[in-house]
């Protein structure tokens, strides 16, 4: 469970920190050395120990019960109300949720010594006694008794996790209960609603109008809920201001001076002021019947976009004027925030010169953030919001021909330019501008293109932005003229081209197999393998390309670096087939399929190939899981992340060949390492979150991150494993998924939630490889204990921690209850906490950085000796494995599946 120290070896700590006056730091690295003073706990679990997609099965609880009609009085009521409020389940509902589930409850009735359901069953619904007595018997013997007001049962709202516990009837009882689907349905659908109408008041708000989608998502998920009563104030005039007001339910009335000035109904907000400023209320706000109001602080929103709402905005509007421009829009991305993070920001009045006649036009570079410019004197708008000034200018150095006065009108403001209204504009001098970018702005933005299109070349993506940017730097423009031969089937290979314009056409033994165009590329493999050509290329046009030779491409790149390329080539070997695998072992069995270490009959490369049994599938109806593990698969291409070569197919199971990593699981690593090192904790966390950044760019949530979903390779370096709970996402999702000590509290409440759940869990991660141990339920194995524990949110640091130390605030932030504030704003702000400082991302992708631990290897040059030498049928292997499991029985399906489901593979 990823859990370590258990409540005994915590109290012989502290015992022998009174009796040796011991500091807890000097303990723990006594305990490092000596592994049975301090040891994690060896219980693996490798996969989620929580999967709700998988709840299928059908089973009926109080069998024997009557189910009576019965209309619930207003003892009924309370006496529901009442056991609910002992559960957080439904202490995080709002009071229209709970009232859905209350009404949702039925009535059972159940006679003496009758079983309600049994232990290691799998659970369905909750129950409230309503009158008589039950008794809880484990393992044969009684627990506990349970009388009219008690209830049990509520872990199966959750998902089927098998009951703990027998429950019988000691005397006739009444009962009240709900099941899981009626629960979860109910809550899943108010909760969607709500965050619609959250999402649709931040899009009618003209503040937010800048804000790009994903920004909007967040403060909808950051809006909290607060209600008055008909006659109260909420806002005072004078009161300083931090909120912003939308009124979700109700009406108010605005006051000054005792005096009526307006009358705001749903959909309306007051108080945007105060997420600029903080200014004081400038009217008195109170409610003129019952309303209900959506509020959101400035330092919430600070906590959730990284930055105030003012400044937001400002980046904002400069990232739409860039993409606006002909020029700027050419810029790398990192090119364009080192612009925004230099450009100064200034505010002026309406009627104030903004730029004096006689100015150069290319001395600085203006973007209008907001309001409108225009001419001395016509005192009408001609630059608007998002337009540039100056860039044309300062790009192609326009200079002043005195002789040509249209020159001079081009280089010069001819009269002042003035603010028509309030405007605020972000500006940067020449110069400023190109060290920001980098140098010439012609020779960086061809870099750029070339970039652009070496990032879509398979082999490159290995690579960090600092190596791209070598090569790019030495390719060389090379033209072609229509019908002239690039390359001719069968000389030797020793170039790689990038088509930067034109068409063409790629020719093998006289057969057109395709035609290819800009970004398009070929040649790649020259630059590693001493090949000769499979194919004729020829220009079907006139034909720029961008070209490498392998010698300039081996004088760049270090060997270290062409090694790691040379990996990544042979896994992109679509050309193999079942028929070409050697069984070499096994190396898993699991409940979903088997995992096997596969070699090449020829090139003697190894691969992992998992088989999923098509019975299996049937049975567990996890048609679309698999369909979306092989998509989710095919989007990754990163190096630390197990990657997809092929799937395939056959009548008794589907396959997926992959990257064969030879290494050891992290869980296993941590157990050698014991309790890490900051500087180690900070390699492993920089690796996890660039995964996680890789997974999240392309809209996947992972939602089982845990060592033992990772494996540490043959460098020490972590690479992401088993993809099976992996989900693509916009919005947000509702399945509960996970392993509970890891899993955010949003996912167990129903409220909904997205990526920011892997947020979370990478703050679970970075607390047990410093202090041992998880920090919520560390000492429990019932998941309800669990989820409790996590929702209680107390996070406590052991005491040997320096309250300065910066891994605190990092922690505390990842695992913050508002989803919203854990990524602080972005990636990159993430990556820029003071807890980061002095680690090279770059180098994590190169793999240049010294990993804490490099795992030893058995060898086990015998058993692939004898692999080659037996060459056993795969088929007959996996079978024989398969039959020895058992096959889940099937149940009736819902939805008829369709024929050709599996299409793909």
């Amino acid at each position: 469970m990823g859990s370590c120290i258990t409540k005994n070896q915590k109290a012989k700590i502290h015992q022998s920190i009174e009796s040796n006056g011991l500091s807890i730091a000097e303990e723990a690295r006594r305990a490092i050395k000596d592994p049975n003073r301090l040891s994690r706990k060896k219980h693996k679990q490798k996969a989620a120990v929580v999967d709700a997609r998988l709840q299928n099965s059908q089973c009926s609880e109080a069998a024997t019960a009557q189910e009576i009609f019965k209309k619930k009085n207003d003892q009924d009521i309370r006496l529901i109300n009442s056991s609910l409020k002992k559960h957080f389940i439904f202490n995080s509902l709002t009071s229209h949720q709970k009232k859905v589930i209350v009404e949702s409850m039925r009535f059972y009735e159940i006679e003496t010594n009758q079983v309600i359901f049994e232990q290691n069953s799998k659970g369905s619904s909750f129950f409230i006694i309503s009158s008589g007595r039950v008794e809880v018997i484990i393992n044969g013997n009684r627990a506990t008794v349970l009388k009219s007001g008690d209830s049990f049962g509520e872990l199966a709202l959750l998902h089927d996790t098998p009951r703990s516990a027998t429950v019988m009837t000691i005397v006739k009882c009444s009962l009240w209960s709900v099941d899981r689907g009626t629960f979860r349905t109910a809550i899943e659908e108010l909760n969607a609603q709500n965050f619609l109408e959250n999402k649709k008041f931040i899009d009618s708000i003209s503040v937010f109008e800048v804000l790009n989608e994903e920004q909007k998502e967040i403060l909808a998920g950051a809006l909290s809920v607060l209600k008055f009563t008909n006659g109260s104030k909420i806002v005072s005039e004078g009161d300083p201001g931090d909120l912003l007001y939308i009124i979700k339910e109700g009406s108010i009335v605005c006051t000054q001076k005792g005096k009526e000035v307006m009358v705001m109904n749903k959909g309306d907000y007051f108080g945007e002021q105060a997420l600029y400023y903080g200014s004081m209320r400038k009217a008195t706000v109170t409610a003129a019947e019952d309303v209900t109001l959506l509020a959101l602080g400035r330092e919430n929103l600070v906590e959730c976009l990284g930055a105030s709402l003012q400044l937001v905005i400002y980046k904002n509007s400069m990232k739409i004027a860039f993409s606006n421009n002909e020029y700027l829009c050419r810029l790398s991305k990192d090119q364009q925030e080192n612009l925004i993070n230099e450009m100064q920001i200034q505010s002026y009045e309406a009627g104030n010169v903004v730029i004096s006649a006689g100015t150069l036009k290319k001395e600085s570079i203006i973007i209008l953030v907001k309001g409108e410019l225009g001419y001395s004197g016509q005192m009408k708008g001609i630059f608007k919001l998002f337009d540039i000034l100056g860039a044309n200018e300062a790009i192609n150095n326009l200079s002043i021909n005195l002789a040509d006065s249209k020159t001079h009108d081009e280089c010069i403001w001819e009269s002042d330019i003035v603010a028509i209204n309030d405007v605020d504009i972000t500006h940067i001098s020449n110069s400023g501008f190109f060290n920001c970018i980098g140098g010439d702005y012609n020779n960086v933005t061809a870099i750029n293109e070339a970039l652009t299109s070496m990032k879509r070349v398979q082999i490159f993506k290995a690579l960090n932005n600092e190596e791209l940017c070598k090569l790019a730097s030495g390719l060389k423009i090379q033209e072609f003229a229509e019908n002239q031969i690039i390359v001719e089937q069968k000389s030797k290979g020793d170039k790689f081209y990038l088509i930067k314009s034109g068409k063409v056409e790629i020719i093998k033994d006289g057969v057109s197999l395709r035609t290819i165009t800009k970004d398009d590329y070929f040649g790649e493999r020259s630059l590693l393998l001493d090949e000769i050509r499979s194919a004729s290329v020829i220009a079907r046009e006139n034909v720029t390309c961008w070209v490498m030779s392998s010698a300039d491409f081996k004088d760049i790149l270090s060997e270290k670096i062409r090694d790691r390329l040379m990996e990544r080539i042979k896994l992109q070997d679509d050309s193999i087939n079942l028929e070409d695998l050697v069984f070499v072992k096994t190396l898993g069995n699991g409940m979903f399929g088997n995992v096997f270490l596969v070699a090449h009959k020829e090139h003697k490369n190894f691969y992992a190939l998992k088989t999923v049994d098509r019975r299996k599938i049937t049975a567990l109806q996890i048609e679309e899981d698999i369909v979306l593990e092989r998509k989710i698969l095919l989007q990754l291409d990163h190096t630390l992340i197990m990657k997809l070569v092929k799937t395939f197919k056959d009548q008794k199971r589907l396959y997926f060949l992959s990257e064969y990593i030879k290494g050891m699981d992290l869980y296993d690593v941590l157990r050698k390492l014991q309790l890490l090192k900051e500087c180690d904790t900070k390699f492993y966390i920089g690796c996890i979150i660039m995964i996680i950044e890789h997974l999240h760019e392309r809209e996947i949530v992972y939602r089982d991150l845990k060592s033992e979903n990772m494996v540490i390779d043959a460098e020490g370096y972590p690479k992401l494993i088993d993809f099976g709970t992996a989900k693509f996402i916009r919005g947000r999702t509702y399945t509960i998924v996970g392993t509970p000590h890891y899993m955010a509290p949003e996912i167990v409440t129903g409220h909904g939630y997205g990526l920011s759940v892997d947020y979370w869990t990478i703050g679970i991660m970075a607390y047990e490889f410093l202090f041992g141990y998880v920090p919520f339920g560390e000492d429990e194995s019932d998941p309800y204990q669990i989820y409790e524990k996590i929702q209680q949110h107390r996070l406590i640091f052991p005491q040997w921690i320096d309250n300065k130390n910066k891994v605190k605030e990092f922690i505390s932030q990842l695992l913050s209850k508002n989803p919203a504030s854990r990524l602080g704003g972005s990636f990159d702000k993430l990556k820029t906490h003071p807890w980061f400082i002095g680690l090279n991302w770059d180098k994590i992708i190169s793999k240049e950085l010294k990993a804490p631990y490099i795992p030893k290897f058995a060898n086990f040059n015998i058993e692939i000796e004898n692999a080659f030498r037996d060459q056993k049928n795969l088929d007959e292997v996996i079978s024989d494995i398969e039959n020895s499991a058992d096959i889940p029985k099937c149940i009736k399906r819902d939805i008829p599946l369709a024929a050709n489901w599996d299409e793909d593979f």
